[in-house]
């Protein structure tokens, strides 16, 4: 038989409960994962597929570098290919193309170019600068001019770009373009007749003579500067 607890016994045993301070329970944590968890060392854990994207993005970003470079070097070659072949930049000297173009003007001219009447034309003559000047006669033509008129083969031309420095030269009692003293011209095959616009003052093809197809550098095509008075012929 088990011995009863004495009074002073039960009285410590209930001191004792009403005094102890109860544990308290432990909480429970729940724990997310995410895609980059930190692993003991401290640094982020990257996925394997970024990494594999972001090694895709740096090729394909070098690729396009490569392909803007080489892009760029052929433009260059195509430039300078279409430039010595096809086209130049010149500027042009003296007033006998006034009031059409003026000393200093740059323009462009197209090589190998078809040249019909009345186009501008640059070439040179001698070992001179290239010069511009108007194209009045074509191989196997006829040419003359009376009082102011010119006619080809005959028939009456009109110049139209010539309009009103005619009517003014006419309202002081002179022509602009002056008659021709000797015979009509005759333009064998390969050369050209020219004039500058600036009839009274221009040295031209009346001063040195016709110009031959091979001496001709192309047609211009567009004054480029100055720049606010830009326009194509």
């Amino acid at each position: 038989m088990k011995k009863r607890p004495t009074s002073y016994a039960r009285e410590l045993t209930l001191h004792k409960k009403r005094t102890q301070r109860p544990t308290p329970k432990k909480k429970r944590t729940i724990k997310f994962r995410s895609h980059t968890d930190r692993p003991s060392n401290g640094k982020k854990r990257s996925h394997p597929k970024k990494k594999s994207i972001s090694k895709k993005k740096c090729r394909k970003h070098k690729w396009l570098i490569k392909e803007f470079f080489v892009a760029l070097i052929l433009g260059s070659i195509i430039a300078m290919g279409l430039i010595v072949f096809f086209v130049d930049l010149i500027a042009v000297r003296g007033y006998s193309m006034v009031p059409t173009l003026r000393e200093g003007d740059k323009v462009l001219i197209q090589k190998n170019s078809m040249l019909r009447r009345f186009d501008l034309a640059a070439y040179t003559v001698g070992e001179g600068d290239p010069q511009i000047r108007r194209i009045i006669g074509l191989p196997g033509e006829t040419i003359r001019y009376t009082q102011d008129t010119l006619f080809v083969n005959e028939q009456p031309v009109d110049e139209k770009f010539l309009v009103d420095e005619i009517n003014e030269s006419q309202k002081n009692g002179r022509d602009y373009t002056e008659d021709f003293e000797q015979q009509p011209v005759v333009i064998p095959e390969g050369f050209y007749f020219v004039l500058g616009d600036n009839r009274p003052y221009a040295t031209d093809s009346r001063h040195y003579g016709l110009i031959a197809k091979n001496r001709i550098l192309g047609k211009v095509t567009t004054q480029l500067f100055p720049f606010n008075e830009i326009k194509a012929f």
